[in-house]
């Protein structure tokens, strides 16, 4: 009797282990502090689910590249981050699992979730991933520095040229260079959107030559041209935006929320000092999102536990990654909760922010963006016109977002 109760024991516990599914996840490698939280999340659900586990694999260097390699040879871990940028390159290749009928079975809560967000990764009308947190732009100012020039702080309602005629009179007064500004065409989609522009027509051809695209690509290089308000990084002695910011050589800068997260480690005594609005404006309010998604493999062979892995990883997950790594949440209900002050221009443009997606025949934008970021370089030190410009992206342009 007592043997035969040992082996039912024995295979009580085998029949448990076995039933333990484990589900990989993977994104690329985060800060110390990221790593930290994203760990004591997965030992969290861990902790609180017998039958699934979780395992957290980072993928360092071209991460988008080693998802599409490791999906071609089987191996893709259930779960893993896809950015805005290249989401619908891997929707369009069947890539990512749809999630709509797991939302609409299990009543999870999606208009919880700023719905900018969610469009983000929404292709042909089938969400194919839930948003883990996400970034705006904002404008950065120093108070110090407009103290002493005796100029009025920037403030949230500012249009186009309340902004210019603020950095003008620092400059009159004295301050060389108000702001800092990068040649970059994600940096630029704000203002043609807030001109009320066209990135791209109904036939997916640019809409970068139409005439409101044109007008705030030109607003956008006078201010480094004509008004000579504004340098790159580059030229400040800087690396990137955020660090000509912290060592005061500007006193303003178009950035996200990283920037704020920079500060507070190298530069502690510039936060006291900054201020942080939203974007100046025109016809439209607009600023940029950056975001990634939770999205499953549509390969894998556990859907079911994926899906409870990613409810879990944007709820209780991401209360955690809020608390801990001081992103900004992508459900309003946490978003809610967050009192930090500097954040409230960040969460503010969410409203209208347009994902840094920009839809192709392909699905893929790589190569324009490359393109177009070239031109802007060579815009800004007065290389070549901005009819020059526009005429080659208008002959080259579908041709860079082909297959």
């Amino acid at each position: 009797m007592k043997k035969l109760l040992v082996l039912l024991v024995i295979f009580a516990f085998s029949v448990s282990a076995l039933a333990v599914i484990n589900i990989k996840i993977s994104g690329w490698p985060g800060n110390p502090i990221e790593e930290g939280v994203i760990k004591s999340i997965v030992e969290k659900f861990n902790e609180t689910h017998s039958d699934i586990q979780v395992e957290w694999t980072p993928i360092p260097g071209d991460f988008r590249q080693m998802i599409i390699t490791q999906f071609s040879a089987g191996t893709a871990p259930d779960i893993f981050y896809v950015d805005t940028f290249w989401f619908e390159e891997m929707a369009r290749q069947n890539m990512l699992l749809p999630l709509d009928l797991y939302i609409k079975r299990d009543n999870f809560d999606i208009d919880d979730f700023y719905p900018s967000l969610v469009q983000a990764f929404s292709y042909k009308g089938r969400i194919y991933g839930i948003p883990k947190d996400f970034s705006t732009l904002a404008l950065y100012y120093n108070k110090e520095i407009f103290d002493k020039y005796g100029v009025e702080y920037p403030t949230s309602e500012d249009t186009w040229f309340d902004f210019l005629d603020k950095a003008l009179q620092l400059k009159r007064k004295g301050f060389e260079t108000p702001l800092v500004l990068a040649p970059d065409f994600n940096r630029l989609i704000p203002f043609v959107i807030a001109a009320n522009g066209e990135l791209v027509k109904g036939d997916l051809n640019t809409g970068l030559t139409e005439p409101n695209s044109r007008f705030a690509i030109q607003f956008y290089l006078d201010l480094v041209n004509k008004y000579k308000v504004a340098q790159e990084p580059a030229n400040l002695g800087a690396g990137w935006i955020g660090e000509a910011f912290g060592k005061e050589a500007v006193a303003m800068a178009m950035t996200g929320p990283w920037t704020l997260g920079y500060l507070r480690g190298q530069y502690p005594d510039v936060v006291d000092k900054t201020g942080i609005v939203e974007m100046p404006h025109l016809i439209n309010h607009a600023t940029m999102v950056y975001t990634v998604s939770w999205s499953i493999n549509r390969n894998t062979r556990n859907r079911d536990a994926a899906w409870e892995v990613v409810k879990f990883l944007t709820k209780e997950g991401q209360k955690m990654f809020v608390k801990g790594a001081g992103v900004l949440a992508s459900r309003k209900s946490i978003a809610a909760t967050d009192t930090d002050p500097m954040k409230e221009a960040f969460y503010a443009g969410a409203a209208y922010a347009i994902p840094w997606r920009v839809p192709t025949p392909s699905g893929i934008f790589s190569k324009a963006n490359d393109q177009i970021n070239s031109k802007l370089k060579d815009l800004f030190y007065d290389k070549i016109s901005l009819e020059q410009a526009l005429n080659e992206i208008q002959t080259n342009y579908m041709s860079w977002v082909s297959e």
